[in-house]
């Protein structure tokens, strides 16, 4: 007890040595300027705070975003073109084919019939050839013996072109026809339905399948507002979170929607599945733009302001800001490049005065 009673009265003897003594207290301020703030008696020293920050001219290129999907450029119609019974079918619904894939022969008399009609007409072609080619050599050689003419010349030459021109024909028609008894996919794609079964006979024209094609597929996106310049580029990222695709703009419908969208057309660098929806993000021309610190910005009654230093002191500024860039914010009009706005407690700054226009409760 001695001993805390001892320590008591040297506490307090400590406070009234100390009592004239100043305390004095460091304060850094926001933007690295020291505050000095002496308690007891003791003078106040200050330091001159900047608390403001000059607007700055920037170099953006704007960006506008808008949904998309992908579009169908349309089915592509496998179709037999001649009659004959569906034969080694072999492809189903989802399943991706590549370009001139065989998917199925035809076969049957039909089929044979015509084979055996067009190959008989090529013999017979080849055969008038030989026979033409004949009949002018041996023209040729009695003009020499001036036993023949000119007009019998030149009209076995005729002969023979017309033999020649008979035989490319059945050639092409045995040819279209070896080609006509295989169905094949034109391009590559994915199948979106069989319509067929083996065994099936088909009619000239009947389709069997439809392929959705992998390319010339595009992007419909439906913008607001200005219209987009042309040859405007971005990404379309689709909405699975899959990789970004480069996009590029083909046009505009030319009819606005009852909302005011404007449908436009994209194409992409890439093939997409068509029903895929994302978003497309465009680049916009470049511009000069006025930003300020986002701090800076302060909202009264739906109007931005912001606090205008200058000689004189700090004045409320009307402002209009754009899209905010990080920490920074557009300014669309209100500010010039140069013009001094406050960052430090700017909205106690611009509401100084506002305990004087009210009353007290009682």
């Amino acid at each position: 007890m001695k001993f805390l009673k001892h320590r008591t009265k040297y506490f307090w003897r400590q406070i009234k040595v100390n009592k004239a003594t100043t305390f004095c207290f460091l304060r850094r301020i926001i933007l690295g300027n020291i505050m000095v703030v002496c308690i007891g008696g003791a003078a106040q020293a200050t330091t001159t705070v900047q608390y403001w920050v000059a607007a700055v001219s920037a170099k953006q290129i704007p960006t506008i975003s808008a949904f998309a999907s992908v579009q169908s450029s349309g089915l592509i119609s496998i179709a037999s073109a001649e009659p004959g019974v569906l034969a080694d079918l072999a492809i189903l619904p989802g399943q991706t084919v590549a370009a001139g894939q065989p998917i199925a022969r035809l076969s049957g008399p039909q089929i044979v019939a015509a084979s055996v009609q067009a190959k008989t007409a090529l013999t017979s072609a080849l055969a008038a050839e030989r026979a033409a080619g004949a009949s002018l050599a041996a023209e040729e050689q009695k003009l020499r013996q001036h036993l023949s003419t000119q007009q019998l010349l030149a009209q076995a030459k005729s002969a023979l072109t017309a033999a020649k021109s008979q035989v490319t024909t059945a050639r092409a028609n045995v040819s279209m026809l070896q080609q006509s008894t295989v169905l094949s996919s034109p391009l590559a794609g994915v199948v979106q339905s069989v319509t067929v079964a083996n065994g099936d006979i088909l009619a000239t024209g009947q389709v069997a399948a439809t392929i959705q094609p992998g390319i010339g597929n595009w992007l419909k996106a439906i913008f607001y507002g200005d219209a987009l310049p042309a040859g405007a580029s971005g990404v379309f990222t689709p909405g699975n979170g899959g990789n970004t695709v480069r996009v590029s703009v083909r046009g505009a419908f030319g009819v606005s929607q009852p909302d005011g969208g404007m449908p436009v057309a994209l194409t992409a660098s890439q093939p997409l599945i068509p029903g895929t929806f994302g978003t497309v993000t465009l680049d916009l021309p470049a511009q000069t733009v006025t930003m300020i610190p986002s701090e800076a910005l302060i909202l009264d009654k739906g109007t931005w302001w912001v606090m205008r230093h200058d000689a004189s002191g700090d004045h409320p500024a009307q402002v209009t800001p754009g899209a905010a860039a990080g920490y920074d914010t557009i300014i669309k009009s209100g500010l010039e490049p140069g013009d001094n706005v406050v960052v430090v407690n700017a909205y106690l700054l611009y509401h100084r005065g506002i305990a004087a226009l009210y009353q007290p409760p009682d």
